[in-house]
């Protein structure tokens, strides 16, 4: 059994890999994995080191092996378009790696909705086509309010895309519009096959994208990781 994580700068998302069935952790502490008998740690990292050797020690799983993954040129099949491959995203190469994985010889347009939503494409062949990235739903919403004097939000999210009758409705359905906006520009852009979207968001976004075909995969980047392990 591997141990796979998504770490962020804030926060860290797990998930359990045995005999090639991936399943979500949601309560990541020393206390859940002390019983289970992990081989290594496969992880993908945006934080700092210092923050990686915490977390090391705060799961007391610093005796096994961690292997970090990062954006590759070609890997599984999937050929990363950057001139400068590292510098893509890890979470979209490995959404990618997912999507294609899930999907193979078909087109995919992933969408990735979380603090940021990003957009890449992938043709049939596995060639990534480029991408977006743009702030999410929240960090929209947190901007504005930020930077205004006079608009304010509440903590509960509840959008939709209909024109808002006092600030908080007009802040959040506009924010909402211009996320769905982008999704259906994405995919009157560059159609493919299927649309996948994962991420925070993903159940939030998926019926007001009811107009379009949409495949929810909330792992798809502990698809993408799983396929290093033993590789």
């Amino acid at each position: 059994m591997y141990l796979l994580l998504d770490i962020g700068n804030t926060r860290e998302k797990a998930a359990l890999f045995n005999a090639d069935s991936i399943s979500a952790l949601p309560q990541l502490n020393a206390e859940n994995l002390k019983t289970l008998p992990l081989i290594a740690v496969y992880f993908a990292c945006v934080a700092n080191d210092t923050r990686l050797n915490a977390l090391k020690v705060r799961l007391e799983l610093d005796h096994l092996p961690w292997r970090q993954v990062v954006s590759e040129g070609q890997a599984f099949g999937v050929a990363n378009c950057y001139t400068e491959p590292h510098l893509l995203g890890v979470d979209r190469w490995l959404a990618m790696l997912g999507a294609h994985k899930l999907f193979t010889g078909q087109s995919v347009m992933i969408v990735d909705a979380g603090t940021a939503l990003t957009i890449d494409w992938l043709d049939e062949r596995g060639a990534h086509q480029g991408g977006w990235i743009m702030p999410g739903l929240r960090l929209q919403q947190q901007s504005v309010v930020q930077q205004t004097a006079k608009v304010f939000n509440k903590e509960l999210l509840d959008a939709r895309v209909i024109p808002g009758r006092e600030t908080i409705s007009c802040l959040q359905n506009g924010c909402l519009a211009a996320v769905i906006g982008a999704i259906q520009q994405g995919w009157l852009l560059n159609k493919a096959e299927r649309l996948v979207l994962t991420g925070g968001d993903a159940l939030y976004l998926k019926p007001q994208l009811a107009d379009l075909t949409v495949t929810t995969e909330p792992l798809l980047i502990f698809q993408g990781l799983a396929r290093y392990i033993d590789h």
